[in-house]
């Protein structure tokens, strides 16, 4: 029987993309004052697609972003650009619009955990920033405690802290190689985060959702 959720952060709880391009946009612009709108909306479109969605260092992102616009860069851009990312992303987090309405339909029946690799200030201030901590027995960010998903351990530091089985779990998450096969190596139940209902992933035959909403089922059937 699940008795504990645990949740990752960036694209499960809140919508990374929107984060990301709002941290992007602003900072950008004064370095392409020269293109129209819809130009610069392509300098961020191409953003999006090197920031990979958080899932590599962010100076490894930059590298094809100043091969296509060195012309527009200074040379010392990512000297620059690392730290204001990481002191400001915060500012531009916004949840699913989906998040608030099933943390609250969830708290009190299961115990309730964030569990997110990354930078412990930056993500530790989003997390801040949209208030749902009331909703969580922990939140613990990889950078607390210096191990990563998809290390097994930190699955099983999170369930000793909530006071469960490790098989009493179940992990929520969107980055298959870290929250997913994580959750599988530590005896977690997997449920992956897939907006994108056509991805595909035919060696995985867990549980899949593309709505936070669709846990429901899930719990259902795990613990009927």
């Amino acid at each position: 029987m699940i008795k504990a959720i645990l949740f990752d952060f960036d694209g499960t709880l809140s919508n990374r993309q929107v984060n990301a391009y709002g941290v992007f946009d602003y900072y950008l612009r004064p370095y392409f004052a020269s293109l129209s709108d819809l130009e610069y909306e392509a300098v961020l479109q191409d953003m999006i697609l090197y920031d990979c969605n958080g899932t590599i260092p962010v100076e490894l992102r930059l590298i094809p972003f100043r091969d296509k616009y060195d012309k527009y860069l200074p040379e010392d851009f990512e000297d620059k650009f690392i730290p204001y990312y990481f002191d400001h992303m915060y500012e531009f987090c916004v949840l699913k619009k989906e998040t608030i309405d099933v943390l609250e339909k969830l708290k009190g029946k299961y115990k309730m955990a964030v569990l997110s690799n990354g930078h412990s200030i930056s993500q530790h201030s989003k997390i801040r920033k949209v208030e749902i901590e009331k909703y969580f027995d922990e939140v613990l960010v990889s950078g607390d405690i210096g191990i990563d998903k998809p290390d097994k351990a930190i699955f099983e530091y999170m369930a000793d802290k909530l006071g469960v089985k490790i098989d009493e779990c179940l992990m929520i998450g969107d980055v298959f190689s870290t929250d997913i096969i994580g959750a599988i190596n530590a005896g977690v139940v997997p449920v992956w985060m897939v907006t994108d209902p056509e991805k595909p992933a035919y060696h995985y035959k867990g549980y899949r959702i593309s709505d936070l909403n669709e846990i429901f089922s899930v719990l259902e059937e795990l613990n009927s």
